[in-house]
Formats: structure tokens, C-alpha cells, sequence
């Protein structure tokens, strides 16, 4: 296992002040304690069963709602899950009001968490047929109310584009296929939404890598990439991070033993208090999402 290094570590420390808490805070609904030395299952039996394909655990800024996605085992569809956390346990997952039918999944809170990015193959327009590639979509949150979800035409293309994730100051990173290639696209926000989307430099992934599902952390300087294909992968699909110093971008690497194994690990989550990893590990042809303390991969 390669540790990280001590710039990961204060950027991850940065992330945790970002969300304006610290590691000494009170336990939050998703604490666990056998988390702190070794990846194990979120909420298992509730959230993470053996009976479904469960993918992207993403949290609201208090931590007692969790989003994931719940899959058929071939992602013909998937549709987005909501459970709170009540009476000391996490509650029977039910669909999203506006969810269901159709493949959507990979929910991310923007960075005042008035609203949620996801990706669908739902029908752009009213009575189209259903989309051929991955797009990108956002629904707003206006009370505890989950508004008409709108499709995002300037971020989008007509290639498979996936997992959006929002910095600190609105910037939202995405891996797209467009183009024939696997990248990540970073989207400048502005005040009338966002710059075109332009790719991050290729090194990053690093030689012979095909990434997947990735996350920015909200500094912006930090990036959990899911990778397959590289020479120094254990798995189907592995973690890796990247830092970005001085406005240079190191290349990828692997985030050890702890969380990549044989199996493929992917769609990576940081908690809201900068606390804990989340992320999918297929076993058994199913997905179960798994956390991991970020203190027990920096050691």
C-alpha cells in the first residue's frame, strides 16, 4: 500500500473545515466505529443488502438523509433511494418522488445543498423516447420539496456523461465520454451557471487508465478518481487520488489495500464532515456500499 502523503492529508483536513465541522465533533448518523481501521458495510441489511445492486452514497449537510441509487443488476434502470436516519437507525429506503423507471442515478448535492445533480437516461422532452446516452440532470429542494427535475443541455452531450460532483465554490467536475475518450470535465460556475466544460490534462489518469465514476473534493484540489486498466490496478476497478499543487495536477495513484481489492471498487463519496470515504465494491455480481475512516488510509 502506498500511504499518501502529507499534502493529501492536509487537503483532506481542509475539506472537513470546508463543511465547517472538525473530526472531535459528536458522532454523526453515519459513525462507525470498526470504519476507523478497515472498509465495511453502510447500514448493511437497510442500505446496503445483499439482494440489490446498491451504488453513491451522498449525504445531506446534516448527515440523517443519505441518496443512493438502487440497480437492476444489468443497469437497464436504476432509480434514486432517500432513507433519514431516526431513533438511532437508519429508516426503509423508499424511491424519490421524481425517480423511478428509467437509469438515474450518481445524486450530488450542490455547495449550499439547495439542490441535487444526478444523471439519467430519462426522455429529454415530454413524450421523447428514452435517451440513448447518460445525461446530465438537476432537480431543486425548495423546503423538503423535491421540484420537476430539468435537464442541462450546456453540460451535456450525446456521449455518456456521469457523476456530477460541486466544489466548495460551485465549480461542477464530471467524467464524460464524449469525444471517444474517458475524461474528467471541470465547469466553471458563473453567475448566469456555468463556462463550457473543459477536460482536465490527461496525465492524471495515468498510463493506459479508463476512469469512471470520480469525485472532486470541494477544495477543488482534490480528485478521487474510479480507474481500471492501469499497470498497478488490484482489481476490476480501483481508487486513486490525485492532487492538484501550485495549479498543477499530480498524476493518480492508488488508494491502497484498505480499499481496493480484486473486486471493483467504485463511485466514491466524501463525507460531509471530510470524516469518512464511501464507495461501491461489486461482490458477488451485486454492488454494497462500503465507508472507510480517511485517518485509516492516511497512516
Amino acid at each position: 500500500m502506498r500511504a499518501f502523503n502529507r499534502i493529501s492529508t492536509l487537503a483532506i483536513a481542509a475539506t472537513a473545515l470546508t463543511f465547517g465541522s472538525t473530526l472531535s465533533a459528536a458522532p454523526t448518523p453515519y459513525h462507525s466505529a470498526p470504519a476507523a481501521k478497515q472498509a465495511v458495510e453502510f447500514a448493511p441489511g437497510i442500505i446496503s443488502t445483499k439482494d440489490n445492486f446498491e451504488i453513491n452514497t451522498v449525504f445531506n449537510k446534516a448527515g440523517d438523509h443519505v441518496i443512493f441509487a438502487r440497480c437492476h443488476d444489468d443497469f437497464s434502470q436504476c432509480t434514486m433511494m432517500g432513507s433519514h436516519y431516526k431513533n438511532g437507525q437508519w429508516q426503509p429506503p423508499v424511491a424519490l418522488p421524481f425517480s423511478g423507471g428509467y437509469l438515474e442515478a450518481d445524486a450530488y448535492y450542490n455547495e449550499d445543498y439547495s439542490a441535487i445533480y444526478f444523471v439519467s437516461k430519462r426522455p429529454i422532452k415530454p413524450g421523447a423516447a428514452v435517451s440513448s446516452s447518460v445525461n446530465l440532470w438537476r432537480v431543486a429542494l425548495d423546503n423538503g420539496v423535491w421540484q420537476t427535475p430539468e435537464y442541462l443541455p450546456d453540460l451535456s452531450s450525446d456521449s455518456d456523461d456521469l457523476y456530477p460532483s460541486i466544489t466548495a465554490n460551485g465549480d461542477l467536475y464530471f467524467p464524460s465520454f464524449r469525444d471517444n475518450q474517458r475524461q474528467m470535465y471541470v465547469a466553471k460556475k458563473t453567475p448566469a451557471g456555468f463556462e463550457e466544460p473543459k477536460p482536465l490534462p490527461a496525465h492524471i489518469y495515468g498510463k493506459d487508465a479508463k476512469i469512471g465514476d470520480s469525485v472532486v473534493l470541494s477544495d477543488g484540489n482534490t480528485i478521487i478518481f474510479s480507474i481500471s486498466g492501469r499497470n498497478d490496478s488490484v482489481g476490476k476497478g480501483d481508487l486513486y487520488i490525485a492532487e492538484k499543487v501550485d495549479g498543477i495536477w499530480s498524476e493518480a495513484r492508488s488508494l491502497g489495500e484498505k480499499v481496493n481489492t480484486p473486486n471493483h471498487e467504485f463511485t466514491p463519496i466524501v463525507s460531509p464532515n471530510g470524516e469518512y470515504l464511501f464507495f461501491t465494491r461489486i461482490e458477488n455480481g451485486r454492488g454494497n456500499l462500503y465507508q472507510i475512516k480517511l485517518s485509516a488510509i492516511l497512516q
